[in-house]
């Protein structure tokens, strides 16, 4: 262990997107001796309400003060594609930084993110009106962005990817689907190969901590992914030009809402 210099940076970042299977690869990708991750994930360093860099670089030095000089240095924050200024710090941090992004249907996301705020006691409202009547919230937001209350539009990716790509070159970001992260899966042999370190042989994750979704016991639920399908449904069709993945199943339908009755499990899709 050395100690921070200011010339060091984060090499790699997975930055976006919630719920979407980034708790599972950040821990498959700190199985690699040759990859640095601090201990504890979202550090939210880039998540500023400014784009002013020196608290940026403030916090890096106190938390990677002793991290190994000799290893890429790499942050998980999923928020990161969705928070104004966040990408732009990245770049004035490290114009050569890799960005890794893992997508999940969009409609499933917003259904998980709704549970875990509704676990949480931060959201009272309904599904059914959280993603109508609710989106009020977040349009009265400080720069209509809200930390809890997005379920909708964090969903809308090829709007943000539009802007990572503004800001980052197409091969510095590499993107993935969250049903693709798991031990058996050669997109993550690709992405060690896009981080510029050899494959490994993954041990498998266990063990989910945080239960991705409440039961859908709703009669409405099946009514409510059918209306975001279609809220998602141009925004869709744009992402797969924009990352290279195929997103035909996204494209024909939502996913089944008692497919969404997950409880403890190995399936990265369900952090």
């Amino acid at each position: 262990m050395t100690q921070y210099t200011p010339d060091r940076k984060i090499n790699f970042a997975i930055a976006g997107v919630q719920k979407a299977g980034t708790t599972a690869l950040a821990r498959y990708l700190d199985q690699h001796k040759d990859l640095y991750l601090p201990p504890e994930k979202e550090l939210h360093i880039f998540k500023r309400n400014n784009a002013d860099l020196a608290p940026v670089e403030k916090l890096i030095a106190k938390r990677y003060r002793d991290a190994p000089s000799d290893l890429p240095w790499g942050e998980a924050t999923p928020i990161y594609t969705y928070w104004p200024d966040a990408i732009e710090l990245m770049h004035a941090h490290n114009p050569n930084m890799k960005l890794i992004i893992s997508l999940r249907h969009p409609v499933a996301r917003a259904y998980s993110h709704w549970s875990m705020e509704t676990r949480r006691g931060r959201e009272t409202q309904a599904f059914s009106h959280s993603i109508r009547e609710g989106r009020k919230r977040v349009e009265a937001a400080t720069r209509s962005v809200h930390l809890v209350h997005s379920y909708v539009e964090r969903g809308f990716y090829a709007e943000q990817i539009r802007h990572v790509l503004s800001i980052f070159s197409a091969e510095r970001v590499f993107f993935l689907r969250a049903d693709q992260i798991n031990a058996q899966s050669p997109v993550l042999q690709d992405l060690l190969r896009f981080l510029g370190v050899t494959p490994i042989s993954f041990q498998p994750i266990e063990i989910n901590v945080h239960p991705s979704s409440l039961p859908a016991t709703s009669q409405t639920l099946g009514e409510d992914f059918a209306y975001l399908q279609q809220v998602f449904a141009k925004d869709m069709a744009q992402l797969s030009k924009l990352t290279g993945l195929d997103l035909t199943d996204w494209l024909q339908g939502p996913p089944e809402p008692s497919g969404l009755n997950w409880s403890a499990g190995t399936s990265a899709g369900r952090f």
